[in-house]
């Protein structure tokens, strides 16, 4: 945020040399996975659109509260997000244009963006959204295969968003034909900058870091027909030393100090109202001694990650969610985050007396058992899982 009014008084310097500026961005713009990060998302992109950005990649941190909230952004603040290969599930209709063309100065620009492949969790795309992440990003190779030569027609300059690591982004440029080369790719994934031009191949490549801490600027002397004749990089630093927009500053700085307690939540507090507080609950553990064949199946289940699922959505402080993620919770005796004795600091996930009750009511005449069929739709609802289908789902983990 301390960046913001550093970056538009640098773009205004550019301004008053450079008549013909494009305004691009590879992507990763919102913040984390967390309430507040997003409060601060919807004031950063209230000010970017006053700086003029044209057309925007689609970064995996960009789709961190879900599809759509970046769609309704992005008609919000008139954002052309382009990405060549994302789409849900088996729907294969891409999920936003693979490119754009715009005209700077009689040179139509053409930009296309691609996401990487990668299992690393720094790359995988995960949502604050209830929704699940039916995100499906094809080979960024086989995207920039079929659009490029189609957008090299309807362009004089070809410019990649990359979205992928620095290893794959360069080794994607290596892997290309000629009929889908590009002829600059900006970098947006990984942390970096490169202080100097780069070249693989015929392209050039660029970073200016994803974190908002440089501005990095590319001035290119072009010929008429948009073949590149020179190319000048140069990095800037949006450190104290930079000047401000004194505007911009005081906007941001009234929207620190309206939201700086917004960043620290209050510990999340269950209120016991249901159960026993004579009885308890024993954890997942104490039952596999016996249970083991049963303790298999939880294991391999989704109750039995529930927990993390919060934690990579962001929502291990959000009591509506957090209740069905856990065991016990606003149970006596049942999951409770700021204690850490008599064992209730053992009850992530959903576990075996989540749905079957508390463990020192075990008995063996078969009752305790049978109370697990009525628990499913304390949490499977209408509002938090609309698509439950009781058998199903019971056939998945029946033992």
């Amino acid at each position: 945020m301390g960046g913001l009014a550093r970056r538009a008084a640098i773009f205004q310097l550019i301004a008053k040399d450079h008549p013909h500026v494009l305004h691009l961005d590879a992507g990763n713009m919102f913040g984390r996975r967390t309430e507040a990060a997003r409060a601060q998302t919807v004031f950063l992109l209230d000010e970017v659109e006053k700086l003029g950005y044209e057309v925007l990649g689609v970064g995996q941190w960009d789709l961190n509260y879900g599809l759509d909230f970046l769609r309704e952004q992005a008609a919000k603040h008139g954002f052309h997000y382009v990405c060549a290969n994302l789409h849900l599930g088996d729907d294969s209709e891409l999920l936003f244009d693979p490119y754009a063309v715009v005209k700077v100065n009689g040179i139509r620009v053409g930009i296309i963006s691609v996401l990487g492949q990668s299992n690393d969790q720094r790359y995988k795309i995960v949502t604050m959204s209830p929704k699940v992440d039916d995100f499906v990003v094809d080979s960024p190779r086989d995207a920039l295969e079929k659009y490029v030569p189609e957008l090299r027609k309807k362009s004089d300059l070809v410019v990649l968003l990359s979205n992928a690591n620095a290893r794959d982004t360069r080794q994607l440029l290596l892997d290309l034909g000629p009929e889908a080369a590009v002829d600059i790719c900006v970098e947006g994934a990984d942390s970096k900058q490169y202080r100097r031009l780069n070249k693989v191949g015929d392209t050039y490549l660029v970073s200016a870091n994803p974190q908002g801490k440089y501005l990095g600027q590319l001035d290119l002397m072009l010929s008429h027909d948009g073949k590149i004749q020179d190319a000048v990089l140069k990095i800037h630093e949006l450190g104290k030393q930079a000047p401000e927009d004194e505007t911009i500053k005081k906007r941001v700085d009234t929207f620190l100090e309206a939201n700086k307690q917004k960043g620290h939540t209050a510990r999340l507090k269950p209120t016991p109202t249901m159960g026993d507080p004579n009885e308890h609950f024993l954890g997942v553990q104490r039952c596999a001694n016996c249970h083991k064949k049963e303790y298999e199946v939880f294991r391999t289940s989704a109750h039995a990650k529930a927990w993390q699922t919060l934690v990579s959505k962001g929502q291990t402080n959000n009591p509506e969610c957090v209740a069905c993620h856990v065991t016990g919770w606003n149970w006596y005796g049942g999951y409770d985050p700021g204690v850490a004795t008599d064992g209730r600091n053992i009850l992530f996930n959903v576990q075996c007396e989540a749905c079957h009750g508390y463990g020192s009511e075990h008995t063996r005449d078969g009752q305790w058992a049978k109370k697990a069929k009525d628990s499913c739709v304390q949490c499977h609802t209408e509002k938090f899982d609309p698509d439950f289908d009781y058998e199903t789902r019971w056939s998945a983990i029946a033992h």
